[in-house]
């Protein structure tokens, strides 16, 4: 149904979303793009709020017809809604095997165990082939048949797991990023303020303890530290413990599990203290190691969310709206409305909106969105243009070759999805080596507690929460994140944004460069470097004809010219798409172009050899005037890069879809070991895969959308400050300063990086192999085992403090 039929349905109070009447006393409604729509019963209501919620209330604008009415089976499962087809469109799309692939949001992930815990899972199910979860973006790619399993069975899985599911969308990441924000910083602030007034009062305790104190003042110190401490426990510390029982029930292990018992037992000690007025309590330990835990972990979040908001859907460049012949009319309708054979208008300076073939015009096509070069592509009736790319000269009227499901711009979306995944997944290896580690700490611990009760059965409980607390793997946690994250932080104080979990680890180790040459190694815009004339022809007069033709044109090579001077008045302008521009003086006809065009009115003209320059002529009427040679600047700080990445022993590869002689003379010039032209974006992807396979660890340094691809399967990769959005969104780093000695920079970080890192490994090591053995023989009492497993955490993260105060110095 359309926007009047529904309009038409809210006249007659009509159901939004079933079209059946609504009865006179109903007080069902649900919130659609800010409006109350009536609804005729609880199911509908449920279905629409759910639709709404998950940000697609589009799919109320794009329907046909009204949706069925829930059943009462139907209102019981959440999920249902999308096993409709209509809905499960929006973000599920059948792949080039026949699966169907969807992308859905989650709420509730935190770290790499459980993107490793909700794979598994789904894994296990019959009809699921593929599934990974993007940590960054809290999103999961799965494959599935739909001939084995549903996609609300999907859903039912994930929430099962306590995840929250919902299809995704970017919309709907944001508003999921901004709940997760204030969430957080409640829970921080409230085990904040329990820390300062728990302190306080075991300040007053431990005085008491050395000088005296009267009983019902520590009574009432104790129960009212209770009281703060089991609000910050509760409430505060509640995710850990989520998290631990979550993955017990799956069976694994993870760092909160030790963090969770500690918290537990503590607490529950000292209530038991609190109580029977005996003993010690620990309300400080618990609600400080709750409070410095969350500290770390909400920066953390907050730098990961940070580098998300750069993360922007390819589609969002093409037009929503587009101009469709039908009949003999031209109409403007939404871009997501296109078929296959419809013809469509794209007017010069516009994006071609879908895959087409040109049915009448020409022009030239800017296609460096897809092969970084900045020369368009003259296209005319028959020739082939591909979404998202430019038409910069002539009208076009072209012929869908069919929905943007189908185009080449989708497709590589999808191919940078699979390389993505392909990326070592050296955070769920952490997890796995971190199982280990809780699961001796926990079998030492109950070793411990069972040699008390045969020793001192009074001390068994207090010795066993000494080891466990003194031997939590917080700092070994701690170690690898907090020297990443102030890197992380050190080098976007620099300009450059770091992408990833693992992406400075993965630089240090890496052996060979692979770089693009156009908007990489050069500024990527056209400059006038050497003019060529006649005898007859002054450089004065040849430039300022020439700058006065190309004021017409916005083809790339007219930004070359400046206007420097006066420029003589020319009558009967025209531009030819591909060829060249012309014009005349009421005397001579002049032409500046491609040098087929030129020699047809000056055939006398002759060639310019190949080489360092991209050659254009100008010519009058039978007398060739000049050439003008081009060049696409090279960046200063390229020759330095270069240099010193063969000083930390790398080898260098330029890679590049620019087929002429420019870029073998750049390579030679900048020393490269290695040069390949003249390639397509599969071909550089080929290339990185091929040196992978080989045993190399490689960085990718790119600009283009054509780059997107091999940025993403590469061990480590760069854009620079140019790059397109896709390239931004898919590389490891990002450059924002338009200085490439930045990358330079990064490597010398990354190693550095390394270094402080197993600088923390092996002290978080050391101290629980040395601090172990002290807890277990009972030398150290619960307060300072607390004491010094958050000294080691301090320790750690004050060593990894200093990255930034070093910068990448």
């Amino acid at each position: 149904m359309v926007a009047g039929s529904t309009a038409t349905a809210l006249q007659s109070l009509d159901c939004f979303h079933c079209g059946e009447p609504v009865p006179g006393n109903s007080e069902f409604t649900a919130l659609i793009d800010g409006e109350q729509r009536p609804m005729c019963c609880p199911g509908c209501q449920a279905v629409a709020n759910l639709i709404a919620g998950s940000g697609m209330s589009v799919f109320y604008q794009q329907r046909t017809a009204f949706n069925e009415r829930p059943s009462g089976s139907e209102q019981d499962d959440t999920f249902a809604i999308y096993n409709d087809t209509s809905m499960a469109q929006t973000f599920c799309s059948i792949g080039d095997d026949g699966t169907t692939r969807a992308q859905l949001l989650l709420g509730g992930i935190t770290c790499a165990a459980c993107t490793w815990l909700i794979e598994s899972t789904l894994m296990r199910i019959e009809g699921v082939s593929f599934a990974s979860v993007n940590l960054h973006q809290s999103r999961l790619d799965v494959r599935f048949s739909t001939e084995k399993i549903r996609p609300s069975e999907l859903f039912e899985a994930i929430a099962a797991l306590g995840y929250t599911p919902r299809p995704f969308h970017s919309n709907a990441r944001r508003e999921q990023l901004q709940q997760e924000y204030k969430k957080d910083l409640r829970r921080l602030a409230v085990a904040g303020i329990g820390m300062m007034q728990v302190g306080m009062f075991a300040i007053a305790l431990h005085a008491g303890s050395i000088q005296g104190i009267a009983l019902q003042y520590q009574s009432l110190l104790r129960w009212v530290s209770l009281l703060v401490a089991s609000f910050v426990v509760l409430f505060s510390a509640k995710p850990f413990f989520i998290t631990a029982w979550r993955h017990l029930k799956q069976r694994t292990l993870v760092m909160d599990m030790p963090v969770a018992l500690a918290i537990g037992i503590a607490w529950l000690a000292s209530v038991w203290a609190t109580v029977r007025n005996t003993g010690d309590v620990y309300f400080d330990s618990i609600v400080m190691f709750t409070f410095f835990l969350l500290l770390a972990r909400f920066i953390e979040r907050r730098i990961r969310e940070r580098s998300l908001q750069s993360w922007i859907d390819t589609e969002a460049g093409l037009p929503d709206a587009v101009e469709v012949k039908r009949g003999d009319q031209w109409h403007t309708l939404p871009r997501k409305q296109l078929v296959g054979g419809e013809q469509v208008l794209v007017l010069p300076g516009r994006v071609i909106p879908i895959d087409a073939t040109v049915f009448s015009g020409s022009s030239a096509v800017r296609e460096d969105a897809f092969n970084g070069e900045y020369f368009p592509r003259t296209v005319n009736a028959g020739d082939s243009v591909f979404a998202g790319t430019v038409n910069t000269e002539g009208l076009l009227e072209l012929t869908a070759a069919g929905s943007y499901l189908q185009t080449r711009l989708n497709a590589l979306q999808r191919s940078l999805d699979s390389s993505k995944h392909k990326k070592p997944r050296l955070a769920q290896l952490a997890d796995r080596v971190a199982s280990w580690f809780v699961a001796a700490i926990l079998v030492i611990t109950v070793v411990t507690a069972i040699t008390w009760l045969q020793i001192d059965p009074s001390r068994a409980l207090w010795v066993s929460l000494s080891v466990l607390v003194i031997s939590c793997p917080c700092a070994l946690a701690l170690a690898t994140p907090a020297a990443l994250a102030s890197s992380a932080n050190a080098l976007r104080k620099l300009g450059v944004i770091v992408h990833g979990d693992n992406a400075l680890a993965t630089l240090a180790s890496c052996n060979r460069a692979v770089f693009d040459k156009t908007g990489t190694l050069t500024r990527g815009r056209l400059s006038l470097a050497r003019i060529v004339t006649s005898p007859d022809t002054t450089q004065d007069e040849a430039n300022s004809i020439a700058q006065a033709l190309q004021q017409y044109s916005n083809h790339p090579i007219a930004a070359a010219f400046t206007q420097t001077q006066q420029l003589p008045t020319l009558k009967a302008v025209e531009v030819v798409s591909g060829a060249g521009i012309e014009g005349s003086d009421g005397t001579l006809r002049y032409r500046v172009g491609s040098e087929r065009f030129c020699r047809e009115i000056a055939p006398e003209l002759e060639a310019m050899p190949e080489g360092e320059f991209h050659w254009i002529a100008l010519c009058a009427t039978d007398r060739p005037m000049a050439w003008f040679g081009l060049q696409d600047e090279e960046r200063e700080e390229a020759g330095p890069l270069i240099r010193q990445l063969h000083r930390a022993g790398m080898q260098v590869e330029m890679a590049t879809g620019d087929s002429s002689g420019q870029a073998k003379q750049l390579a030679s010039q900048l020393a490269f070991n290695d040069v390949h032209t003249g390639m397509n974006p599969q071909d550089k992807l080929s290339l990185v895969q091929k040196r992978q396979s080989q045993g190399d660890v490689v960085v990718m340094v790119g600009d283009g959308l054509n780059d997107a691809p091999v940025l993403g399967v590469a061990n480590a990769s760069f854009a620079v400050a140019t790059a397109t959005d896709l390239a931004r969104s898919q590389a490891d780093f990002i450059v924002n300063e338009d200085d490439l000695a930045l990358v330079g920079t990064t490597l010398t970080h990354a190693r550095k990086c390394r270094r402080v890192i197993r600088q923390n490994l092996v002290w978080a090591l050391g101290y629980n192999l040395c601090a172990l053995p002290l807890a277990a023989t009972g030398s150290v009492p619960p307060w300072a085992a607390a004491l010094g497993m958050s000294f080691s955490s301090l320790l750690v993260v004050l060593n990894s403090l200093r990255l930034q105060r070093q910068g990448a110095a």
